[in-house]
């Protein structure tokens, strides 16, 4: 199976990577080149969006990680959304989910990053 992946932009130096397909042996080194040219020191926040994502294996999981590694040496945000419940369940089988951002959808999502931007306002 095949991986489609969507890099957009986000607010405030954000990047939102989009996953369709499968994330596997396969696949696993070509997210991990989209990323490596998208993410830099000055990325604030990482969104990856599982929304179409069918399929995660353990080559998939180690570029989830060593992304969110990226992200907390640099002081940012990584977040994970949409994740189906096959997907979900990796993480859990694995344990991983516990001090991670992870969030049902969009709205909920929205409203984290909207409450998190207004504390770093309310502190300004």
């Amino acid at each position: 199976m095949s991986l489609e992946i969507t890099v957009t932009p986000e607010a405030i130096d954000g990047k939102r990577i989009s996953i369709k397909g499968s994330l596997d042996s396969n696949t696993a080194p070509e997210l991990q080149r989209q990323i490596d040219a998208e993410i830099t020191d000055t990325t604030r926040t990482t969104i990856m969006d599982f929304k179409e994502l069918n399929f995660l294996s353990s080559a998939g999981l180690r570029v989830i990680f060593k992304t969110k590694k990226v992200m907390d040496k640099n002081g940012g945000k990584f977040l994970l959304v949409n994740l189906q419940p096959q997907i979900k369940k990796v993480f859990e089988i694995i344990k991983a989910l516990d001090g991670m951002n992870v969030f049902k959808d969009q709205d909920e999502m929205d409203d984290y990053l909207t409450d998190m931007q207004n504390k770093v306002i309310d502190e300004g």
